[in-house]
């Protein structure tokens, strides 16, 4: 149901696919809760080596994963969706993510010379809790689309998609 060949010959279908994506990106998204209860309450050291590689997971996986779902999947749930619901709340959280990530950025030098004061350490912890809570619910969603992908299309369709995001996502994972 749902499957389709890939570059090994391995069958794996739509629903596979989608899992397994997600499977590697919600640890990094659980750690960005962890971070947030280590800031101002671990000293610096021990801080900066989580929060730059939790930083470069999320700008170089996380915002590539983003862009490689809207481009692959969005079109084709909105034509399933026949106008009924639109997926505008999707890509407004995807421009809230890259906000959030944008200002998470701006902490970078911080973290790397330990230098943040009190007052930024508690707006840091504010978008790490932020951006973790929205991902959170956002990844969810996404699987709530994916059933109506997976129950509308014709098993030819969710093959093609099924290549299209493993593809996508190869490139951005």
């Amino acid at each position: 149901m749902g499957e389709s060949t890939l570059a090994g010959g391995e069958r794996v279908s739509l629903r596979t696919t989608s899992d397994e994506h997600h499977a590697r990106l919600v640890p990094h998204v659980d750690r960005l809760l962890e971070l947030a209860e280590m800031v101002g309450r671990v000293d610096c050291e021990s801080l900066h080596p989580v929060f730059d590689a939790e930083y470069e997971f999320v700008v170089g996986h996380l915002v590539p994963h983003m862009a490689a779902i809207e481009r692959t999947l969005y079109g084709r749930i909105e034509a399933e969706l026949s106008g009924h619901h639109s997926l505008a709340p999707m890509r407004e959280e995807h421009l809230t993510i890259n906000r959030l990530v944008a200002e998470l950025g701006s902490y970078r030098a911080h973290a790397a010379s330990c230098t943040w004061s009190a007052v930024e350490g508690m707006a840091l912890r504010r978008v790490l809790y932020r951006l973790h809570a929205l991902l959170k619910v956002h990844l969810a969603e996404e699987e709530l689309y994916l059933d109506v992908l997976e129950r509308s299309l014709t098993e030819t369709e969710k093959d093609a998609l099924a290549r299209s995001l493993d593809q996508a996502m190869q490139e951005s994972l």
